[in-house]
């Protein structure tokens, strides 16, 4: 039985090791990606405060003034006081503005070098077959994590030998990385597949406890004569009805009948997004639909807590190094594990000869 495993570990992790550094290489990356993006790009993310912020309604119209022609009907609204506004344009275009002044910062294409990161890590670049393999891939180094603790077990190395041979510096760190990241390992991969299948698994679960996924698109009752709501008394309005949140992004209304979107984030979110919103009627005011992640249906809360604990987000800082080290620690089970195979067929080759040379009579 042992044999059998430790073959299908081996054969297993020959097979997808290259995989696994490229996840494991751009999951680090990604724990960090958006304070890599305002770190890298300073000029697009960072404005000096200077005094209160323009209206949104005339930020909209800076954004209009700017791109002339151009339908702009989403802003991502500052969420601190040196933060800029960003919304998109023709082609998908990222541009920003300065909040303050509706100064026009600057402009990029959305496939950043971090945006292909992550593109790399859902889809290898493939597209939607690329998240099969990513799941796949993923499915097998769950087997691979569990399948190297029972095989630890008997040994059980928690240090490396740094004094010794070369070979065993080799195996101890392939042993001692492997049981560290273990646990790490499996959360990951575990949230990494619910991640892949979170639509499906959604559905599942309101259907067991009667729940539905709550849609964005209810309508506005259009009311002749009465004025259209501004984006800054939609984005009031939303703040107001589910108290004690932050307004994230703001949505126009796509026709007379559409309503506002509001996105919201709670201080205790624990994703950047927030995964609250209100649908604001444009004529009334009123929040004709809404979702708040305090009291989203069981299925919608379930997703949001498996990302969060997917990308580190959930306790902050802390559970985001925990991530990023752990998935480099695939980078070294890789190399390890590679160079061990190596050997082993090193090995094997010197032993046939010896048989070789036995047979012949032949000297070493």
């Amino acid at each position: 039985m042992r044999t059998l495993l430790f073959n299908l570990h081996l054969y297993g992790a020959l097979f997808i090791g290259l995989f696994v550094v490229v996840i494991g290489v751009t999951g680090s990356i990604m724990a960090f990606e958006e304070n890599l993006d305002r770190l890298f790009n300073p000029q697009l993310f960072h404005v000096q405060p200077a005094g209160s912020t323009l209206p949104v309604a005339d930020i909209f119209h800076a954004a209009a003034v700017a791109f002339p022609g151009e339908r702009i009907n989403n802003l991502r609204l500052s969420q601190d006081e040196t933060d800029s506004v960003m919304f998109r344009v023709k082609g998908g275009k990222q541009a920003f503005l300065n909040p303050y002044n509706g100064q026009l910062l600057g402009t990029r294409d959305p496939n950043t070098p971090l945006q292909t990161i992550h593109t790399i890590h859902l889809t290898l670049l493939i597209g939607k077959s690329g998240r099969a393999v990513v799941a796949s891939v993923t499915g097998v180094l769950l087997f691979l994590v569990l399948s190297g603790i029972y095989l630890w077990w008997p040994l059980k190395r928690f240090k490396v030998k740094w004094k010794a041979s070369l070979r065993r510096v080799t195996f101890d760190l392939h042993n001692a990385s492997g049981i560290y990241a273990a646990l790490f390992l499996l959360v990951l991969g575990i949230t990494g597949i619910v991640v892949h299948f979170d639509n499906d698994i959604e559905q599942f679960l309101h259907k067991r406890a009667g729940t539905a996924s709550i849609g964005r698109n209810a309508p506005s009752v259009p009311q002749p004569g009465v004025a259209r709501l501004t984006p800054d008394q939609a984005i009031q309005s939303a703040v107001s009805f589910l108290s004690g949140t932050q307004a994230l992004s703001v949505t126009l209304p796509a026709n007379p009948k559409g309503s506002y979107v509001v996105a919201l984030r709670y201080p205790e979110d624990l994703t950047p997004g927030g995964r609250s919103w209100a649908n604001v009627d444009q004529y009334s005011g009123k929040v004709v639909n809404y979702q708040s992640s305090r009291t989203a249906p069981a299925g919608a809360r379930t997703i949001i807590l498996n990302r969060a604990i997917h990308t580190g987000d959930i306790f902050g800082y802390s559970s985001k190094i925990l991530v990023a080290l752990s998935a480099l620690m695939l980078i070294i089970q890789a190399i390890t594990g590679y160079y061990m195979w190596w050997k082993k067929l090193g090995t094997k080759g010197a032993a046939r000869q010896e048989d070789a040379n036995a047979l012949t009579g032949k000297q070493a």
